[in-house]
């Protein structure tokens, strides 16, 4: 049995934020990059959709802003959140690179432009063409084969990487299906879009409506006008609101005065879409002449609102630093290893943020007096969190926290044994993700306090079976055992 085979630099598998943001660098630097995917663009997918504008500047440097802005996206230039008993935080989000907005574009306009911008830097882009196993030579990944309507070829290429999301094909045939860390959401998600009730005088911001233990964003969208409404809510409910969307979607509003006031009087609503499915994970993400990139390699609770930003950002840098090593293999598996660590140590304290914001629950009267610390200036501070200007624990500060909790228990009619119980509970998830941060180093299994048993990934879809010696290149080889 043969098959046809072409040469390449580099093969990518998956062609949306990931994918797309890799593809540009190294076609940039000259290298004939070939893209696959098994969709056909435009195409949907399960997302919150947001970028702030640590993420906006990403579509800047990748090309591909100049076009998206032309789809007339509302700009979001301020975060607010709304929590029980009153609360309200209103900030400016912080520019980056002169951007100080961020947007909410579905995934079937925006990602169709991302693979427009990585055609327009010189990758090749395949749609429909799905890729089944990975092509091995002498323990290094050494291509893919791809299957079509029109039949079955490989792509031979220096450095194969996977950015085909959370159930990865890539990942199971490079031995990394399983996370060497992970936490089990608590959540789920629930979102449709509608015409914005306010029109024209709609805020320009994304906004946190917590309330009965719901999360819900408002989220201006595209075009300007419509928006999305996603409600984090308790998991275990998911299933009775895919019985009955609209007697969730009424529920949602009835135990939110404040939001049902913001949203109630929609119109032109879309269906619900929803999923339960989020727990969060680390997989090693990097291997002889392998990388996994996005979702792929990791992945966080989409409260945090920053997936596709460390996507397109760590798709990116892979991208730039395989550009530079390509050639010689042992600086290239370096650089790969150095590129995870980097994309660790940048997403840790997000990770452990999300993991906390998962549990399903209303805001505790501490939570609540910690978020209130940040009320009253719109400086940038809490939006921080989500802009990534700084890690979570420069921002949810011990100085804060003390202030929170002085502040809950001199409260009129406050369960002090409580909230101090509270305070207890919390601090080995506090400990825990600093110190994982700070001193467990890369690749850590240890486990921290704000990690939840229970996690599930799911089965691998296509689990490590390479094929047969008779139908392998004469040069290739099994792959080694993981490190």
């Amino acid at each position: 049995m043969s098959f046809r085979i072409e040469q390449a630099d580099v093969v990518i598998v998956g062609a949306r934020c990931a994918g797309t943001a890799a593809a540009v660098p190294l076609a940039r630097a000259g290298l004939k990059v070939i893209v696959i995917d098994k969709a056909k663009f435009p195409a949907d997918t399960m997302s919150t959709h947001v970028l702030v504008p640590n993420g906006v500047q990403e579509l800047q440097f990748m090309g591909a802003l100049d076009k998206i802005l032309a789809l007339n996206p509302a700009k979001s230039r301020y975060l607010t959140l709304h929590d029980d008993d009153g609360l309200e935080v209103v900030e400016r989000f912080k520019p980056f690179s002169g951007i100080d907005y961020g947007i909410c574009i579905p995934r079937d306009q925006q990602d169709v432009l991302l693979v427009e911008a990585a055609r327009d830097a010189g990758a090749d882009v395949r749609e429909r063409t799905a890729m089944t196993e990975v092509v091995w030579r002498d323990g290094r990944a050494a291509g893919v084969h791809c299957k079509t309507s029109e039949g079955d070829y490989e792509i031979h290429a220096k450095l194969v990487i996977g950015a085909d999301g959370r159930k990865s094909r890539v990942a199971a045939e490079v031995d990394s299906w399983t996370p060497y860390r992970a936490s089990r959401n608590g959540r789920g998600f629930a979102f449709r879009y509608l015409d914005d009730p306010q029109g024209a005088d709609a805020p320009s911001a994304f906004q946190i409506f917590r309330a009965h233990g719901n999360q819900v964003l408002v989220l201006p969208s595209c075009p300007a006008g419509r928006t999305l409404v996603v409600n984090m809510t308790d998991a275990t409910k998911i299933k009775g609101i895919r019985a009955d969307p609209e007697a969730g979607w009424q529920e949602m509003l009835d135990l939110d005065p404040v939001l049902n006031e913001r949203v109630g009087g929609a119109t032109n609503m879309s269906s619900v879409r929803s999923t339960d499915d989020l727990s969060a994970y680390y997989r090693r993400s990097t291997g002889p002449a392998w990388a996994l990139a996005g979702d792929s390699g990791h992945f966080k609770d989409p409260v945090t609102g920053n997936g596709m930003r460390d996507a397109l950002k760590f798709g990116r840098l892979l991208g730039e630093a395989a550009a530079a090593t390509l050639d010689d293999p042992e600086q290239l598996d370096r650089a790969l290893r150095a590129w995870e660590a980097a994309r660790d140590a940048d997403t840790i304290s997000t990770y452990h943020w999300g993991n906390r914001e998962s549990r399903p629950g209303p805001s505790s009267p501490l939570v609540r007096e910690v978020l209130r610390t940040f009320a009253g200036n719109d400086a940038p501070n809490l939006s921080d969190t989500f802009n990534r200007a700084r890690p979570i624990e420069a921002i949810i500060t011990p100085r804060r926290m003390v202030k929170g909790l002085i502040n809950a228990l001199r409260a009129p009619g406050a369960d002090r044994r409580a909230i101090l119980r509270e305070v207890v509970g919390e601090l080995p998830a506090e400990i825990g993700a600093r110190r994982h941060r700070l001193l467990d180093g890369f690749r850590s299994t240890r486990s921290a306090g704000t990690e939840r048993e229970g996690w599930d990934v799911g089965t691998a879809p296509n689990p490590p079976s390479w094929r047969p010696a008779a139908v392998v290149s004469a040069d290739a080889a099994a792959p080694a055992a993981a490190n």
